[in-house]
């Protein structure tokens, strides 16, 4: 198996548990599902493989995601408003 097909097949696996390690023993450990689904696709982990890292559903994990979305949109918008009194 020449060099490359070897760094193809591993990489990925390292990067994912780097991430885990991340989220489980790092700054990430004591934050909420959001944030730390947010950071591991952020690492490039699909959303299915970020549900089954932090122990949940893939439809649980959008759903978080998108309220996440919401929240931080909402959050603009009030910001904005303060700016302009």
């Amino acid at each position: 198996m020449p060099d490359q097909d070897v760094y193809q097949k591993w990489i990925p696996v390292i990067a994912r548990s780097l991430a885990y390690l991340c989220v489980q023993v790092g700054e990430l450990k004591e934050k909420g599902l959001a944030e730390k689904a947010t950071f591991l696709e952020a690492a490039g982990v699909d959303r299915k493989d970020v549900a089954a890292m932090l122990g949940s559903t893939y439809g649980s994990i959008t759903e978080i995601l998108s309220k996440a979305k919401r929240e931080k949109k909402g959050d603009k918008k009030k910001n904005a408003k303060r700016k302009k009194r």
